[in-house]
């Protein structure tokens, strides 16, 4: 756990939060960094795991649990926070909504100004199906069906914060989603209820170029994770343009992002999560299929 991240929690302008650190069997040094910082008086609990839990969302419902408040904020170990970040996003809370987030701009490993798929930060027009104006508080049925299917454009937990009875199945989130159970956990909120957005930088999002997302793109299970998502959406939003839109969409991503080697021995699968879908996108698969091989 980095130092900077647990001071820009404690330095927060905005006082009325409670501090919980879970630590997931760090092999690093975060034992000694964490323990310098007990005995604060915003720090309510510290919990070390004997074992690695295996899934960030153990972490995520382990702390929901703990936590007493209505409102929560996940600070992930790496990033650090704006002293205004919960104190411009707690003033925004209304009562229909349940998701406040915020810019995150890209930093490195040593903190300097970064890029993350071609973007400094995020949310990103670049990524944007519509022309998206998000500080007008967007109608949250239409984005989620138009702009979350194909891209999760809150790409940092540590930049938003959640109404606590709004949380989605973390369960089914962790046995699902190795990679994008956050993009799930967000779209299951804004299928509940409003969100807003901070166009502001009140959050620095860290990456390394060994993490899971740099190498994601070359491995197959990250369709599926997407497919899942999408499938969820249609599911709760069903006409006739999104599903030609979907199914034509993941047909693809499917074939053109993995290439034939990567996605050997997956088609039976992928057939599986398109017959959602209807018969011509499986007609269309196969087409694809003899296209592609």
């Amino acid at each position: 756990m980095q130092i900077l991240c647990i001071e820009s929690v404690l330095n927060q302008s905005y006082s009325n939060f409670e501090v919980i650190i879970l630590d997931d069997c760090s092999t690093d040094n975060s034992r000694d960094i964490i323990e310098s910082f007990r005995g604060h008086e915003r720090i309510k609990h510290i919990e070390y795991n004997a074992t690695n839990s295996g899934s960030t969302f153990k972490q995520w419902q382990k702390g929901l649990n703990l936590a007493k408040g209505e409102w929560i904020w996940i600070a992930e170990s790496d990033d650090v926070a704006h002293p205004e970040f919960l104190g411009k996003l707690t003033s925004e809370i209304t009562p229909d909504c349940a998701l406040i987030f915020c810019r995150s701009e890209i930093i490195n490993e040593l903190g300097k100004p970064a890029t993350y798929l071609g973007c400094k930060h995020f949310p990103n027009n670049k990524y944007f199906n519509e022309i998206v104006n998000l500080t007008k508080e967007p109608d949250p049925i239409h984005f989620l069906t138009v702009e979350m299917y194909n891209f999760n454009h809150i790409v940092n937990a540590s930049s938003a914060i959640f109404r606590k009875k709004e949380v989605p199945n973390l369960d089914y989130i962790s046995t699902n989603f190795k990679l994008c159970g956050d993009w799930m956990f967000w779209i299951q909120i804004m299928d509940k209820a409003k969100f807003k957005f901070i166009d502001q930088d009140l959050n620095f999002f860290r990456t390394h170029g060994s993490s899971v997302r740099s190498i994601s793109d070359k491995r197959v299970f990250a369709f599926f994770e997407n497919a899942l998502i999408t499938r969820y959406i249609y599911s709760k939003h069903t006409n006739k343009f999104l599903k030609k839109k979907y199914y034509d969409y993941l047909i693809y991503i499917y074939f053109n992002r993995y290439d034939k080697t990567v996605r050997k021995g997956t088609f039976i699968r992928f057939l599986k999560q398109i017959y959602h879908f209807g018969p011509q996108a499986i007609i269309e698969s196969f087409r694809q299929k003899l296209k592609h091989g």
